[in-house]
């Protein structure tokens, strides 16, 4: 990025002002990690002074079984391997109790495409883990899981995320979509979830 625009930059940031689809993509482009780094922290501090806040954050997979083959996942297990599990969701609750002394402000909830367990497990879960941690954020699922859902009980993914919100939701996890181009997709991903689902939901 040439000097000029990089001063423009500053001075538009500096100034509070609204940055243009085109500055966002300057920034973007640029590779001076250093500059740009120091251009957002000055943003923060100016809306929030210097106060940082912690996530602590706790990971509860409820089931590994999987339909998918991906091949970057390492989690994933066929139904009947010998490290393949599902939780009822007592022993899901009671495991996510247990966290509870850590000072615990989120569970991050992600699981395989289950084939068998049925959506209602799926609400369900989250009710159940809302009433045990009512002060817990529920961070749940992926958009992956999301399209699984839509189809093992025919609903939208409208629908379904209201039903999940209702139920204690209060956002999704980011998985699911980790390689946009197609190309390169089709030699690694192993499920239905394309861009365009992953985005549409």
């Amino acid at each position: 990025m040439d000097v000029g625009l990089k001063r423009e930059l500053e001075d538009k940031v500096r100034a509070g002002e609204r940055l243009t689809r085109e500055d966002g993509i300057a920034l973007y482009e640029s590779d001076d990690l250093a500059w740009l780094g120091g251009l957002a922290h000055e943003v923060r501090t100016r809306k929030n002074g210097d106060v940082v806040h912690f996530n602590v954050n706790r990971h509860l997979n409820m089931t590994n079984v999987c339909t998918a083959s991906c091949a970057y996942c390492s989690f994933q297990r066929k139904p009947g391997e010998k490290d393949a599990y599902t939780m009822r969701i007592e022993e899901a609750v009671r495991l996510a109790k247990a966290m509870e002394n850590e000072n615990l402000t989120e569970l991050h909830i992600v699981n395989g495409l289950h084939p068998n367990l049925p959506w209602r497990y799926y609400p369900r879960s989250l009710s159940e883990l809302k009433k045990a941690l009512p002060n817990v954020s529920l961070k749940a699922f992926t958009a992956t899981e999301i399209h699984h859902f839509e189809t093992i009980s025919g609903m939208s993914a409208s629908g379904i995320l209201d039903e999940l919100i209702e139920a204690g939701l209060e956002s999704l996890t980011g998985g699911g979509a980790e390689i946009f181009d197609w190309e390169v997709r089709q030699h690694i991903v192993d499920h239905r979830t394309h861009w365009e689902d992953w985005s549409r939901i």
